[in-house]
C-alpha cells in the first residue's frame, strides 16, 4: 500500500516539510498508514516491516486508528504532499520487478528508479547511477534494448506503458556522452577478473 516504501522513504525535501509542518507530529509512515486505515473500503493493510521498531509503531498505530477519523486538515495536508510527489515522481513505479525479466534484458525498475532519481534529487546523481546501473553488469540493460514488445506491460500492477516510459528513460539519459561513457567503461573493465 505504500507503493514498496517510496511513499515513506526518500520523500521529497517538499513533501518532508509539509510533514514536519504538520500537527501532531507523525512519521511519514505513520501518516500514510493512518491514511489507509481511515478509508472504509480498507479491512486489512500488509505492511512490509524490516525492523523490531517497525513492527512495534505498526501495532501502535493500527490500535488507536479508526474509520473516517481524519479530518479536513490532515485531507488537505495529503492533498499537498500528493502534490509535491506528483512533481518530483515521473514514473510510478515501485520498483516491483513482476515487468522483469525483460526478454531483451533492459533493468526496467533500474532505468525508472534512475528517471525518478533525476527530478527527485538531480540529473547528476541519476546519470551516474544510470550508467552503472545499465554498464557495469557482464550484459548491458539500458532502455535503449527495448524492442517494444510489450510483454512487460502485461503483468505490471501499477498498469505503467513501460514501453512508453522507456522511450522517455532513452532521451533522458543515452545521450552521446551516455555512449561515450559506456564505451570507456566497457573497455576499461573488460578482461578484469571478477570479485566473488
Amino acid at each position: 500500500p505504500l507503493r514498496g516504501g517510496r511513499l515513506v522513504n526518500n520523500l521529497p525535501k517538499k513533501a518532508l516539510d509539509l510533514f514536519a509542518k504538520a500537527e501532531p507530529k507523525r512519521s511519514p509512515a505513520e501518516w500514510a498508514l493512518r491514511w489507509l486505515w481511515n478509508q472504509e473500503e480498507v479491512s486489512v493493510v500488509l505492511s512490509g516491516m524490516n525492523s523490531m521498531e517497525m513492527l512495534e509503531e505498526n501495532i501502535r498505530i493500527a490500535s488507536t486508528v479508526s474509520v473516517g477519523e481524519l479530518g479536513e486538515k490532515e485531507m488537505h495536508l495529503f492533498e499537498q504532499v500528493k502534490k509535491a510527489l506528483n512533481d518530483k515522481i515521473k514514473i510510478p513505479c515501485t520498483g516491483c520487478g513482476y515487468c522483469m525479466p525483460c526478454p531483451k534484458g533492459v533493468d526496467i525498475p533500474g532505468v525508472f528508479r534512475c528517471h525518478n532519481v533525476s527530478y527527485a534529487e538531480g540529473y547528476k546523481k541519476a546519470f551516474k547511477e544510470y550508467v552503472m546501473c545499465t554498464t557495469m553488469r557482464d550484459k548491458k540493460s539500458n532502455a535503449s534494448l527495448c524492442v517494444q514488445c510489450g510483454k512487460c506491460e502485461t503483468h505490471c500492477p501499477q498498469t505503467i506503458e513501460i514501453r512508453k516510459q522507456l522511450k522517455n528513460v532513452v532521451r533522458r539519459f543515452e545521450h552521446p556522452i551516455y555512449k561515450i561513457t559506456s564505451v570507456v567503461i566497457k573497455k576499461r573493465f573488460q578482461g578484469k577478473p571478477k570479485n566473488d
